[in-house]
């Protein structure tokens, strides 16, 4: 008995080409379920805290009167902690905001990320404090150095050196640091967890606590409801039920009221309004992965069937080759269930190898998924594989295993296969019914057919995009954010502004490294405003889209093209006239190079010219999108810089310069577009190496299926063939009959799959063409496989034995 199974196993080492095929394609299968099912686990898990579903956060909208969305997600902080300080429902709640500032004093001069925050953050989400206490409000509100909680992680960076044991922690308690000119002292220190909700982007993390009113402007009331944030939120727990309900009317109403007179005291419109909505936690956090995560998990469950079934019909025709070799072993005496159990443990051993890869090759899935999509999806560090999850897969696998081994001997009865070696008729194996093998077929090619299709769309797709030019050079180019320290709207405040602003320009331009300044708010790709902009006066007509605020030579700093009009100058600039649209907003506003030189209104404010129409700027993370130019107001003096071929500057020696022309300037961030372009474009070329393996994975698991698929029908009509070859019919007529045969079974498939594309591509006009010729480069393939496959299966069976 254990002879027979060790030469059961031995036979896989033989068998070279059939055992590694069929391990690498199991393994890549089983991986593939084993990671779907994580990323559908993740999805849809309960968060890490406790009472997660009681947990919500508050989202905030601007509209218009007729109900029209104008600003999602947008909240003020000063309307946040209102919220917060006047909510009826929630329990431990807590408004958060999350900034940028320098750390002074170091060496480095790090940009550190902030949250502002209450104390009761900490019990919310279960962080624990290494060493102190969490910060006091009251004392914040009434001292010039307040309280902060630094990060164990920002501690030992920063405050620690190198020397220190890892349970000096409690060494830098009552601590100063001076960040963004405002001295902090150190009360707490919280451990370094990855359970802090990624609430603003993925993979975000904090360095310091401070309390949220150092971010809210009292003195200011008005401009602090107007300056809503992307980045401000308010997160709580239901008190006892976990019904969510709508907030209180007269904090709606107070907020509102206060909003529109802010709106008046800049002579906006009145019309807009604020809503309110509280929302489970959870889609705020894994929303995007629940996105995902049925689709994924679908396709996932998709491919590990599709490729258990393509392996069954090539494991089935490896097994009847075995036929003749089981007869001669039950007539020379071998018991048929020691046949049985060795061949069990064959197979056994065939999955379990498999399986062993699959681990790898999960463990290995995991950490690239954890690391590459850590920046697309919040707490993809949450993500991991468990001990018990590989023995359910090892579990399941062996179990597989065994029905593949029942559904094998179910078609060859051992106890008469003896007589096949006479030409008895009792043993030969059960076939399939004609119909339904032909059926099997048929299906097994529409589906090849379609998956075929799909993959090699889904590859022209994402490789289109990814040699999509971004509109811009973005080489060379640094984008500077200062640190601000004067934010008044004073004229003379204004003008210091842009006095320093010129200066800086003038020492930057006569460096030897840098080829061109230009003034900009925002980095080129940055979203953060918005304004409303119509052909007419009628604000329910305006279309709200981004917005920059430029200076001169600000396009061809950036190679953008201007298709139409002109760019702006310094009279544009001083008297702030004039706009400039990106040729997606003119899309969108029915405009072309005719219009040039036409009125474009802006909400209440004096209309103004339109400029120029300039190209569109394209990432794979955001797409097109619609751009209105206008002239730079000189309230946030962030530059652009161009830098001469081959040349690169570092963030100290730019604040060098930059100190030449004022001693207190400071740089906050020094960022390199074409790196932040290849951040944007990561998403992309992901999508296209993983659509390049998935596209040759299938590829295999069509090719694998057909030739096991075939090789079974060619083995069944043996008999048949083999007496039309005895009876005079010649080699050739016989392929070119099953020729025939296998036509017609490709048209039948032909016109399955011919329906499902095109129903997919009425339901999906963008798929259009694109999906049309890939679906024929498909046809072609699986044409050429098909009789390719078959006649070789043919020609087998009607050699000589």
């Amino acid at each position: 008995m254990w002879n027979e199974q060790f030469s059961a196993i031995l036979a896989l080492y033989k068998n070279v080409r059939f055992t590694l095929l069929f391990v690498v394609l199991l393994a890549f299968a089983l991986a593939g379920g084993l990671l779907v099912s994580l990323i559908a686990w993740h999805a849809y898990s309960p968060l890490p805290y406790k009472d997660a579903d009681r947990l919500v956060w508050l989202h905030g909208a601007i509209a218009d009167k007729q109900g029209q969305l104008v600003m999602n997600g947008a909240l003020s902080n000063i309307a946040a902690q209102y919220i917060a300080d006047n909510s009826s429902q929630l329990d431990l709640v807590t408004p958060i905001y999350f900034g940028e500032s320098l750390l002074e004093g170091h060496r480095a001069q790090p940009q550190v990320n902030m949250t502002y925050t209450y104390a009761n953050y900490f019990e919310l989400f279960g962080l624990n404090l290494r060493a102190g206490r969490p910060f006091d409000s009251r004392r914040n509100a009434h001292s010039a150095s307040r309280e902060a909680v630094v990060s164990e992680c920002f501690a030992k960076r920063y405050l620690m050196s190198g020397d220190k044991v890892q349970g000096a922690v409690t060494d830098i308690i009552s601590r100063t640091i001076h960040l963004d000119r405002q001295s902090y002292r150190v009360v707490g220190v919280v451990e370094c967890s990855d359970r802090i909700p990624q609430l603003k982007n993925a993979n975000h993390h904090t360095d310091v606590f401070v309390d949220f009113t150092a971010v809210v402007d009292r003195e200011n009331p008005l401009r602090e409801h107007l300056s809503v944030r992307y980045e401000t939120f308010v997160v709580g727990r239901l008190k006892s039920e976990r019904e969510i309900k709508p907030m209180a009317s007269q904090v709606v109403a107070h907020l509102n009221q206060k909003f529109r007179e802010s709106l008046v005291s800049i002579e906006q419109s009145k019309e807009l309004q604020l809503n309110f909505e509280y929302r489970p936690l959870t889609k705020l956090i894994k929303g995007e992965v629940q996105n995902i995560g049925n689709w994924v998990f679908l396709g996932g469950a998709a491919f590990l069937l599709i490729t258990l079934v393509n392996l069954f019909t090539y494991y089935f025709l490896d097994f009847k080759k075995q036929q003749a070799e089981l007869a001669l072993k039950v007539t020379l005496g071998a018991k048929v269930g020691t046949l049985r159990s060795a061949h069990l443990v064959q197979l056994g051993t065939l999955f379990f190898i498999a399986a062993i890869g699959a681990m790898l090759l999960s463990e290995l899935g995991v950490v690239v998924i954890r690391n590459l999509a850590a920046d697309t999806y919040a707490h993809m560090n949450w993500l991991r594989v468990s001990w018990w999850h590989h023995i359910v897969m090892v579990v399941a696998a062996l179990l597989i295993s065994v029905f593949f081994a029942y559904c094998g001997f179910a078609q060859l009865p051992l106890q008469h296969l003896h007589s096949q070696l006479h030409g008895g008729n009792k043993g030969q194996a059960k076939q399939l019914p004609i119909w339904l093998s032909n059926s099997v077929l048929v299906t097994q090619l529409s589906v090849g057919l379609v998956v075929l299709c799909l993959s090699f769309w889904l590859f022209v797709y994402f490789a289109n995009r990814l040699f999509i030019p971004t509109g811009v050079e973005p080489n060379g180019v640094l984008f500077i954010e200062r640190q601000q320290v004067s934010w008044g709207q004073d004229s003379s405040e204004v003008d210091a502004r842009k006095q320093l602003f010129l200066a800086n320009q003038r020492a930057l331009k006569s460096h030897p490294k840098v080829e061109a300044v230009a003034l900009s708010a925002l980095a080129p790709f940055d979203l953060s405003y918005v304004a409303r902009i119509g052909k007419t006066p009628q604000s329910a007509e305006h279309i709200a889209m981004h917005s920059q605020l430029v200076g001169v030579g600000y396009f061809d700093l950036l190679s953008l093209q201007i298709v139409a009009g002109r760019d702006f100058n310094v009279r544009d600039i001083d008297a702030r006239e004039g706009v400039i649209i990106n040729r997606e907003a003119a899309r969108l506003l029915a405009l072309d190079a005719s219009d040039i030189g036409k009125w474009i209104y802006h909400g209440h404010q004096a209309p103004t010219r339109l400029l120029g129409i300039v190209d569109n700027i394209f990432t794979h993370d955001t797409g097109f999108y619609a751009i209105v130019y206008f002239p730079h107001n000189f309230y946030e003096t962030n530059m652009l810089v161009k830098l001469k071929t081959g040349q690169s500057m570092s963030k100290e020696e730019a604040i060098q310069v930059l100190k030449r022309q004022e001693v207190t300037q400071n740089i906050r961030q020094l960022e390199t577009l074409a790196l932040q372009v290849e951040e944007l474009n990561r998403s992309a070329k992901l999508s296209l190496y993983g659509g390049i393996g998935l596209c040759f994975l299938i590829i295999a698991q069509v090719l694998v299926g057909l030739y096991g698929l075939l090789g079974n029908l060619a083995y069944s009509e043996r008999p048949v063939l083999r007496i039309k070859q005895q009876v005079g019919a010649k080699r050739i007529q016989l392929i070119r009959e099953q020729m025939l045969l296998r036509l017609g079974h490709f048209f039948l498939a032909t016109l399955l799959a011919t329906s499902v594309i095109l129903i997919t591509s009425s339901v999906i006009p963008a798929m259009g063409l694109t999906l049309l010729i890939c679906y024929f480069l498909a046809l072609l393939m699986t044409f050429s496989l098909l009789f390719f496959i078959d006649i070789h299966h043919v020609y087998q069976q009607l050699k000589k034995d």
